[in-house]
């Protein structure tokens, strides 16, 4: 890290060497600005536009308060060769200052970002396995536990690490343990625990933690666990608006939940779904609502995160040799075109058609798949300790078997393995791009389903919620198995919806979100994903009171 002091009332700025000459390409570097005695911290602005040497990409960077008359712009080139910068201030003697500087070249990939609609890629065009672990009290623990902590990381082939900011932490020290952790080429998923409610200070705390931190190799992960917080939505809305306007290398963007943050899937602040259940009814239904990456942070064994990844979830939780068989499967093979598959009996599967397809049998028995017409090779994998039984491969569209045994959940790994190596050359463009989302069937004369209960009419209470069923009224070969995911909106609070129900019946869970401001109507969403994947929504609305 090069840092120039300029002290801004004597020679013209940056007339000794550039502070960022020479720093390689993706690594943050500071210039920082002392104001002269007469010159007020308290008003004074800097910002600096950045022109890259081959794409003439532009990026805006805003200066942080580093100290008591102290400012420092912190910037990372996303490229090697010469860039030019110009400043912005509301002190004339800095206002319009310009000059250029050379980035290094680096082996660092870049930045992350999403890509092929569900998946990620780095700045250098290639996938990106997001595969995240939690490091907690990352800012309190001793240097030498957590260089212990983030060695172990590194060795249980993580490539993200979720910390959370703290209430009052001190932002140097996140920011040394930060560069700490992206210097062993991992990504930090920042949660930030103490948004402000209010507005102004709300600003403030944004605006300051996304200029020091968006030259960083990072994600946003917003609020610990959204739910919880009052009024979270309009905060979370603000927050996400003021760190795109802050960061100019567009961070993949979220929030924690506890259930799920799909009630921002079309927000434009948000950029991936998180999701604290691995529960299909709502995740797997989700993911053909919304067309953004999902990753899971509920996962606690084998079992939580085959059925996160048959959802079409990237793991963000998880530790132990369950995991490792994930990562050796995953980067085997074209992970970032996987889709959730459903021409199946027997198995949950996801699959790029043609290519592989990874089967999950949580209770072993027979399974049968479509496939396309061609040969294949085919393996069964202990998914806990990822031992591998491979068998004679087939030619045909159609596959039938059985594990060999029933002693345990299994994977059926089925591909094509010189078409998986044919196809490393490509990038993304394997499936044809966007995937498009399905267009959701809200037709009642083409919908086969009902709510039987609540009736029309009924009027729900917060304080002793009712029960909820659906009803097949035209049953079919697709009606065999049913996702269904209830959520509950009250519209004019501004919250958003909230999940109120999984499965064909049970109980509402009535959250705080939706108990505040009552009696209103709630609106009440039913979506019912068949056997074939094909979803269906129901609409109903139910006058609720406390």
């Amino acid at each position: 890290m090069r840092v120039l002091l300029c002290l801004l009332a004597a020679a013209p700025l940056f007339a000794q060497s550039n502070p960022c000459d020479g720093t390689p390409a993706w690594s943050p570097c500071d210039w920082s600005f002392d104001l002269a005695a007469n010159e007020n911290p308290d008003t004074f602005d800097l910002r600096a536009e950045f022109r890259s040497p081959v794409k003439n990409k532009t990026y805006l960077l805003h200066a942080f308060r580093n100290g008591p008359r102290r400012f420092t712009i912190r910037f990372a080139a996303t490229e090697e060769g010469t860039w030019a910068y110009r400043l912005t201030s509301n002190l004339s003697r800095l206002e319009g200052q310009e000059g250029h500087f050379r980035a290094s070249a680096s082996s660092v990939a870049g930045f992350i970002h999403t890509a092929n609609v569900h998946h990620f890629a780095t700045a250098d065009g290639q996938p990106h396995l997001w595969m995240g672990t939690t490091l907690d009290n990352f800012l309190t623990i001793p240097e030498e536990d957590f260089a212990r902590a983030v060695a172990k990381i590194l060795d249980e082939k993580f490539t993200h690490v979720r910390v959370t900011i703290p209430a009052g932490a001190n932002l140097d020290q996140v920011f040394d343990r930060i560069r700490e952790i992206n210097s062993h080429g991992l990504v930090a998923d920042l949660v930030l625990a103490s948004i402000p409610a209010d507005a102004a200070a709300r600003r403030q705390y944004i605006t300051d933690v996304a200029s020091r931190f968006a030259a960083c190799n990072i994600t946003w992960m917003g609020l610990p666990a959204f739910e919880t917080v009052p009024d979270s939505r309009p905060v979370l809305k603000d927050a996400g608006a003021i760190i795109k306007e802050y960061d100019p290398y567009d961070h993949p963007r979220a929030t924690l939940a506890q259930s799920t943050s799909g009630t921002f899937g079309n927000d434009p602040w948000a950029s991936v779904l998180t999701y604290g259940t691995i529960d299909p009814n709502i995740g797997a239904v989700e993911h053909q609502l919304y067309a953004d990456p999902d990753i899971n942070t509920a996962i606690r064994s084998s079992n939580d995160l085959w059925t996160a990844v048959m959802n079409g979830q990237y793991p963000a939780s998880g530790s132990g040799a369950y995991m490792s068989t994930w990562y050796n499967l995953m980067t085997a093979g074209r992970y970032w075109e996987l889709e959730p598959y459903f021409d199946i009996d027997g198995a949950r599967a996801v699959a790029l058609e043609g290519v592989e397809y990874i089967a999950y049998l949580e209770k072993p028995g027979p399974v049968e798949m479509n496939v396309e017409d061609h040969g294949y090779d085919f393996e069964w994998i202990n998914p806990d300790t990822g031992e591998r039984t491979k068998a004679k491969g087939f030619r045909g569209a159609r596959f039938t078997g059985e594990p060999p045994d029933k002693s345990h959940p299994w994977l059926l790994y089925i591909y094509r393995e010189g078409e998986i190596q044919s196809r490393k050359a490509y990038y993304f463009d394997s499936r044809e791009v966007p995937i498009q989302i399905q267009q959701i069937e809200v037709n009642p004369e083409k919908t086969p389903y009902e709510v039987a209960e609540p009736a029309d009419g009924t009027v729900v209470t917060a304080s002793a919620p009712p029960k909820f069923s659906l009803k097949i009224t035209r049953a079919n070969r697709a009606t065999r198995t049913l996702l269904i995911e209830w959520t509950g909106e009250i519209t004019a609070s501004g919250q958003g919806y909230r999940v109120i129900g999984a499965g064909q019946e049970g109980t509402f869970q009535i959250p705080d979100a939706l108990s505040l401001g009552l009696p209103a109507n709630m609106l009440v969403h039913v979506f019912v994903m068949n056997a074939y994947g094909k979803v269906y929504e129901i609409d109903k609305v139910y006058e609720m009171h406390p």
